[in-house]
């Protein structure tokens, strides 16, 4: 199953669960800020099953702050036992569904990769490998041609001095480290690989070059302090199409299975 499926089916199962909660409650009632707050917990499980754990920390944090000011008037007069067993029921709720939730799905992205054959992903750091890549860089150049639809890439290189004088036990541990740093800062609808070279490859799809770079800045800042490296331990290099169609072609043909996915 591919994980745009899956994205699918959860928020299916979870709108229906969340409308039918809704739905049966409305015999009694309920105040218009609970069922606000059922339609903010959909907001978040979308947050966290498309953009990953950061996506959803920062939708179930917007969340939890709307229900307390939907609540403020009944704050005003007094914290009440029941009151605050409600906003606290709300508050896990949302951090469940937003932190946990999109965890969970930034690991099943590749989970399912992993299923669909074992050829997909890079066994050192868990991402996945050259040749994928170079699959879905072939359909993102495609969709270009075709459809003028933008796209950019992020590569990024980690000096060998970081990784040249550890154990592999230990070069395994760290390069799986950052592989995960990668993919917590990025959309779950990027994708994340490493080529056969070391460099770790972040294609980002219907992104144009500014937005690339933004997104490239962020990642390499975010290994640089998990590495508590200096500045040029890790270097990023962002190619865009359209502006930069001629060259992610050539570095198509570079790939395994470049040439094949291409022709």
């Amino acid at each position: 199953m591919k994980y745009a499926r899956f994205e699918w089916l959860a928020l299916a199962v979870g709108g229906a669960a969340i409308a039918g909660t809704i739905v049966s409650s409305l015999a009694g009632r309920p105040p218009v800020e609970e069922m606000a707050g059922q339609i903010l917990l959909f907001v978040v499980l979308f947050s966290a099953v498309h953009y990953g754990r950061n996506g959803g920390f920062l939708a179930a944090l917007g969340a939890i702050v709307v229900y307390i000011a939907m609540r403020s008037p009944l704050l005003v007069q007094g914290l009440t036992p029941g009151l605050l067993e409600l906003i606290a029921v709300r508050m896990a709720a949302y951090g469940l569904v937003g932190i946990v939730g999109g965890e969970v799905c930034g690991r099943i992205k590749y989970v399912l990769a992993r299923l669909e054959g074992g050829g997909n992903i890079d066994e050192e750091t868990g991402v996945y490998n050259e040749q994928y890549v170079a699959h879905v860089l072939s359909d993102s150049l495609a969709l270009h041609a075709r459809y003028k639809v933008p796209f950019s890439i992020a590569l990024l290189t980690l000096s060998p001095a970081l990784t040249s004088d550890l154990r592999p036990s230990r070069r395994r541990s760290l390069l799986r480290a950052v592989a995960s740093n990668v993919r917590n800062g990025v959309r779950l609808v990027d994708d994340v690989g490493r080529s056969s070279d070391g460099t770790f490859v972040l294609v980002m799809p219907h992104t144009p070059k500014a937005g690339g770079k933004i997104a490239g800045d962020r990642v390499r800042k975010g290994l640089l302090e998990l590495l508590g490296a200096r500045d040029a331990s890790v270097t990023v290099r962002v190619l865009a199409a359209p502006e930069d169609a001629s060259e992610l072609a050539g570095l198509l043909d570079t790939m395994d299975g470049g040439a094949g996915e291409a022709a």
